[in-house]
């Protein structure tokens, strides 16, 4: 799940007016009862394209999705609320206003956030009438048990030598290196693995501020360095060589450890190398048509080895020798049938979640909708020729665990360890606390890496065409199942949960087929792009 925006409005009309849409309420139904009777609306879908919504007339009764107990109360002036009523006969009023009730009992509002924390729901049908007050959790009152890290705040005359001690010894993944921000709370930008020597120019709180180059500095985690009393080294020369590897190319720099950039775009790669001033690049091996040329140039304290490849960067993996070294490892392409895009083609497919994901009104759990879309989608890319690897195929996860951090670390590690040449975490979405849902919803696509983005679009045009919901697009975000740097990676999100016809779409198996067929024509669509871009020598 995810958070984003588009547009869309709620029209309410009452209960006793004729079928079709209104442009506002009628005279409500005459019921009566403790308080006074509730004006009973209609509810009109966001979403008219969907599915129906079947009808409930089940048994009244008050249940709330969210808030839920542990929520504590947000900051906004307004916010949702959503849940069900049992009932699609039901008329509902939360804190004083009417609500649409959908017809399998649903609802979903928009209102300001109570100021006593309280939300104060009653609804009534067939002569019936339920109350349910729903708080948000109280704050701590106890002192907080933090850490005073003012003392550890020092800027350092000279710049002090940190090696990075955490994460993983090799880059691959995305989440098994150290990450570094260009300020203390800005985006993932730069990846380390172990070894990487850092110029470490001060210390604030819990974080190191790192000079990378004479204008560049990054933000890393205390807790990923050890450091040295040592000044760092002064800036040196950097030189390298080129050599093939068994899935493409070995870009070997003489980095002495140094911190790296690893940048790629869908015609080639970039590596900087911080800290240096420049170098030579050594003789080239044959590499056929894929690999075109390479350039070094030195600039700002950086030497930088800029890599043009026809057809494109499939992926890459980094890593430093026992003597320094830093090893590149730019994956190629596989070699891909155009008459048939997935013959051979080694795809991981991840439901997302558990642990956590969201719910909808009606409980469905967005981990059991996931999963409902991702097995008939396996068997459609195994159906093509394509081997195909689930992260799960039931409700449990990898690790027997549920820390969420744990699970999509072994998620990604899963993909890299079993040469995927695709990754397809499939998702649906949620509201950030706040957000108003008649507006902040629609399909999105998520990648990392600009080698991903043709994927995230071919499947964002694809699902679009199916959900009929506004489309928030393909975009970029940092996100643990879109980050890994061996392999395209992209993120799904098709509906939103917590949206009435949303969810009930989710439930009705002929649309979720429509899902996976969806799913199958984006991935079908990027290989054929790449499959192309192949024969016509990657222009």
């Amino acid at each position: 799940m995810h958070r984003n925006l588009a547009a869309l409005a709620l029209l309410t009309v009452a209960a006793c007016a004729p079928a079709g849409p209104s442009t506002g309420p009628a005279p409500a139904d005459t019921l009566r009862i403790g308080g006074g009777r509730i004006e009973r609306l209609v509810y009109q879908p966001v979403s008219p394209a969907l599915p129906p919504i079947p009808a409930v007339d089940g048994a009244l009764a008050i249940r709330v999705i969210h808030p839920g107990p542990t929520q504590g109360r947000p900051s906004v002036d307004s916010t949702f609320i959503y849940g069900s009523v049992g009932t699609g006969q039901a008329a509902l009023e939360i804190n004083g206003t009417a609500v649409p009730v959908a017809p399998n009992g649903a609802f979903i509002a928009y209102l300001p956030t109570p100021r006593d924390g309280a939300w104060r729901l009653r609804a009534q049908a067939g002569g019936r009438e339920v109350r349910e007050t729903v708080s948000y959790a109280a704050p701590s009152t106890g002192a907080a048990a933090g850490v005073n890290t003012a003392s550890a705040n020092q800027v350092y005359a000279a710049a002090r030598l940190g090696t990075v001690t955490g994460g993983a010894d090799t880059l691959a993944t995305g989440s098994d290196a150290i990450y570094a921000r260009p300020t203390p709370t800005g985006p993932y930008r730069w990846f380390f693995p172990r070894g990487a020597r850092l110029a470490v120019a001060e210390r604030r709180g819990e974080q190191y501020r790192v000079r990378l180059d004479g204008g560049t500095d990054a933000w890393i985690d205390a807790s990923a360095l050890s450091l040295a009393e040592t000044t760092a080294p002064p800036p040196g020369q950097v030189d390298g060589a080129i050599t093939p590897a068994a899935e493409g190319l070995d870009l070997r720099l003489r980095a002495g450890g140094r911190p790296f950039l690893v940048e790629t775009s869908e015609t080639g790669a970039t590596v900087t190398v911080y800290g240096a001033t420049g170098g030579t690049l050594a003789p080239r091996a044959p590499f056929g048509g894929w690999f075109r040329a390479a350039q070094q140039t030195a600039a700002d304290g950086s030497t930088r080895v800029a890599l043009n490849l026809a057809g494109g960067v499939w992926g890459y993996k980094a890593w430093y020798e026992a003597n320094g070294d830093l090893v590149v490892r730019i994956r190629r392409p596989p070699a891909i049938d155009p008459s048939n895009p997935l013959r051979g083609r080694r795809i991981l497919i991840d439901p997302g979640h558990p642990p956590a994901g969201a719910t909808g009104p009606t409980g469905l759990y967005e981990g059991d909708a996931n999963l409902a879309i991702a097995l008939p989608l396996a068997e459609k890319l195994r159906a093509a020729g394509a081997e195909v690897i689930l992260t799960r195929t039931g409700r449990e996860g990898l690790v027997s665990s549920t820390n969420a951090a744990q699970e999509l670390r072994a998620r990604v590690q899963l993909a890299v360890d079993r040469g995927a040449e695709l990754l397809v975490s499939v998702h649906n979405n949620a509201f950030g606390e706040g957000a108003n849902p008649f507006r902040a919803h629609g399909t999105s696509v998520y990648y990392f890496h600009p080698f991903a983005a043709a994927l995230a679009r071919d499947l964002d045009r694809e699902i679009v065409a199916v959900t009929r919901i506004p489309d928030i697009g393909a975009r970029q975000q940092n996100l643990a199942l879109a980050r890994p740097t061996w392999l395209p990676a992209v993120l799904t999100e098709s509906l939103f949960m917590p949206i009435p016809e949303q969810e009930a779409a989710l439930r009705d198996p002929a649309f979720v087929e429509r899902l996976a067929d969806a799913h199958l024509r984006g991935i079908q669509a990027f290989l054929r792009g790449r499959a192309a871009a192949q024969a016509g020598g990657g222009r």
